[in-house]
C-alpha cells in the first residue's frame, strides 16, 4: 500500500510540482553541490515549471534557488 502511494506521489511530481509550499523535497544532485539533496519547497512559478528550494550546500550555508520541478521530489519518511 505505502509503495503504491510513492509511485503515485512520485508520477504526480514529474509533469510539476504538486506539492503544497513547506514540503520537505529531495533535490536532485544534478541541481547544484547540496549537501545531501534534503531541502524544503518555498515557491512554485505560476506555469508549475520551477520550484524554489532551500537546501544546504557543501559549506553548511543554506541557499534559496529556482530548479526545475522536475529534479523536486517529495521526501517519503521510512519507519523503520
Amino acid at each position: 500500500m505505502g509503495r503504491m502511494i510513492a509511485v503515485i506521489l512520485v508520477s504526480l511530481a514529474v509533469g510539476g510540482c504538486l506539492l503544497p509550499d513547506g514540503t520537505p523535497v529531495f533535490v536532485d544532485a544534478r541541481h547544484g553541490k547540496l549537501w545531501s539533496g534534503n531541502g524544503v519547497l518555498l515557491e512554485v512559478s505560476e506555469d508549475k515549471a520551477y520550484c524554489r528550494v532551500a537546501a544546504r550546500n557543501r559549506a553548511m550555508v543554506v541557499e534559496k534557488r529556482w530548479v526545475d520541478c522536475r529534479a523536486v521530489h517529495p521526501r517519503i519518511q521510512s519507519r523503520l
